[in-house]
């Protein structure tokens, strides 16, 4: 995907443009996002961003655009996750939606299964180096630094980089998702439009935003913020270190599964051994669509065992597995659980030439006769 123009604007003009979408009834709703207040202290925890359906211009006024990038929303929930659930796919409605490009991904599986509508979605891509699920639990022994004081954070080369409100910046030794360290896929399948802080240092009150649509470009201009081009200074920096970011984790990614690889059949199930089959990796993962989960029902009955279960969800997850590693940041007991769909996807690209969430027209190989049977009934 080739972006049609690349600016920058201000941080606190992205909220302009979600009004314009709803002003303009470019969509109906828009899936944006809020900060988690402390119900006894009243403090806001910029560690804990959760999906906010909005419906009106005010509704997306001071959007936490920066936390959304840095931390992702809080525990299982996901843009496409959160689509599917509360919006019905946008089936019959407009929806507007701010996604990561593993959100992207998701889409696409979603809509290969009917599950939700591509052309009832405007989307807004991020393009980051990953994010940090676990930012709020690691803050705690942190002494250093009050959260209440930060205004600004950026995901760095070192850990996250915040700046206070006296203007000072400081860089904590925080951790990115193993999952997202391990993804090169940082561009979304699909967008109208991306923001990204790559190469944009955090003192920075602007942002990239990159336009992908003609859609994109409409409301863009239609929002009336200022915009300029993207100065050469900035999009090389951008660029070289977007490319350092898909390198690193390209090594990264082949030195783990390598490792993987190389581990016995019972080590592997000794670790699948220790799930507790809680079924936070079911609730969080934006692909698994079941109103009623057949391991669910059998965890609640206690016909099935910790192995079985999860030998279950891989069996029918695997083929349509985005990579997201919203299992791995939630679960309790730490699986490697990306390890093992990430595994299986290298797998599948070897033996099928297949790779889940990259296009419509890729169908999976396990479902692909249902999936060309049910097209060719509608014509």
């Amino acid at each position: 995907m080739d972006a049609i123009d690349e600016y920058l604007i201000k941080i606190e003009d992205f909220s302009k443009i979600l009004a314009a979408l709803l002003k303009e009834k470019v969509v109906d709703k828009i899936i944006g996002a809020q900060l988690r207040v402390d119900k006894k202290s009243g403090n806001i925890d910029r560690f804990t961003v959760q999906p906010k359906l909005a419906e009106k211009e005010e509704d997306v006024k001071d959007f936490p655009l920066t936390p959304l990038i840095a931390f992702g929303y809080a525990r299982t929930d996901s843009a496409s996750k959160f689509l599917h659930k509360s919006v019905a796919g946008a089936m019959n409605e407009k929806v507007g939606l701010i996604v990561r490009p593993c959100d992207t991904r998701a889409l696409i599986e979603l809509a290969k299964i009917k599950q939700v509508n591509l052309d009832n979605l405007f989307i807004i891509g991020i393009e980051d180096r990953g994010m940090m699920p676990k930012a709020g639990r690691e803050m705690r022994s942190n002494k250093d630094v009050d959260p209440t004081k930060i205004v600004k954070e950026k995901v760095g080369d070192k850990g996250l980089i915040v700046k206070m409100e006296d203007g000072s910046t400081k860089e904590l030794n925080l951790t990115v998702a193993e999952n997202c360290l391990r993804c090169y896929r940082k561009i979304p399948v699909i967008a109208d439009l991306t923001v990204s802080d790559l190469g944009i240092p955090i003192d920075s009150d602007e942002i990239i935003l990159k336009v992908y649509s003609d859609k994109g470009s409409e409301i863009l201009d239609k929002s009336g913020i200022k915009k300029k081009t993207l100065p050469d200074k900035e999009k090389k920096a951008h660029s070289t270190k977007f490319n350092e970011i898909i390198e690193k984790a390209k090594e990264k990614r082949a030195k783990d599964l390598e490792e993987w690889e190389k581990l016995s059949q019972e080590d592997k199930i000794a670790e699948l051994l220790k799930c507790t089959a809680c079924g936070i990796c079911i609730r969080g993962c934006p692909v698994c669509y079941c109103v009623d989960c057949i391991l669910t029902k059998k965890k609640k009955d206690k016909n099935i065992d910790n192995v079985t279960y999860h030998l279950t969800r891989i069996a029918h997850d695997a083929d349509r597995c985005i990579e997201c590693g919203n299992c791995s940041n939630n679960c309790p007991q730490n699986l490697p659980l990306s390890l093992y769909f990430q595994s299986l996807n290298e797998a599948f690209k070897e033996k099928f030439d297949y790779e889940p969430g990259i296009s419509l027209e890729d169908i999976p190989f396990r479902s692909g006769k249902a999936i060309s049977q049910m097209e060719l009934e509608k014509t």
